[in-house]
């Protein structure tokens, strides 16, 4: 058996469409909820009512505000989540079965969160899987003699509130040989820090799943069949 979530997406994040306000981030080891307890697949679960630097009301004046709370890597690595787009909009939908509905592609689990890799012009990257971030991004050394098409905006509660960012553009694939779309990328001498304490070349944020459906069962992560 398994539930269905309709998905919403606002300002390219992905937020569950129902009373609970719930964003969708696997950049997130923890989850919280400002009533303290979130119900998923007929679970009831008690979590934080905040995280460090992070409340509902911080994420209502940076994304929307109907967003009462994170479900993160905590409560998604317990329950299978599959990513899919059908025609009427994104579905994410949570599984208390044994179901794999693909192929493990190459990924790797770290602080409680994911990451797997990205193949970008070619070239095998190392990238974290993060759908809280709504804007993709790659180390300013890897982008550096590409031409910038256009300026934009980001937020992170780590680097405390906005920052401005370069957005570039590049070919990528989850496999080597597969079809390749064109992904944006920003970039930011302010966030190379991170990348370099991680040992990562990116982040794939939200983007990625306007392209792939994809599956996280566990600590890993499954390709399904694509386009249907």
């Amino acid at each position: 058996m398994f539930t269905e979530y309709k998905i919403k997406w606002i300002n390219n994040h992905i937020v569950i469409d129902d009373d609970q306000g719930l964003l969708v981030d696997t950049g997130s080891p923890l989850s919280f909820h400002s009533s303290g307890v979130i119900n998923i697949c007929g679970d009831s679960i008690t979590v934080p009512t905040s995280l460090v630097n992070v409340t509902a009301a911080y994420l209502q004046g940076k994304i929307s505000e109907g967003i009462q709370g994170i479900i993160g890597t905590d409560i998604i690595s317990k329950h299978s989540i599959l990513f899919n787009l059908h025609e009427n909009g994104w579905n994410c939908v949570l599984m208390d079965d044994d179901a794999e509905y693909g192929n493990h592609i190459d990924s790797f689990s770290f602080m409680g969160i994911y990451g797997l890799y990205i193949f970008i012009e070619g070239k095998k990257r190392k990238m974290i899987f993060d759908t809280g971030a709504p804007v993709s991004y790659l180390s300013s050394f890897l982008v550096r003699d590409k031409v910038i098409l256009r300026k934009g905006k980001d937020f992170s509660p780590l680097l405390n509130g906005d920052f401005n960012i370069d957005i570039v553009t590049a070919p990528a694939s989850i496999q080597k040989e597969g079809v390749c779309f064109n992904f944006e990328f920003g970039f930011s001498r302010l966030i190379d820090p991170t990348l370099q304490l991680l040992g990562v070349d990116g982040i794939m944020g939200s983007e990625l799943l306007k392209y792939y459906r994809l599956q996280i069962k566990g600590r890993s992560l499954i390709l399904p069949p694509q386009g249907i």
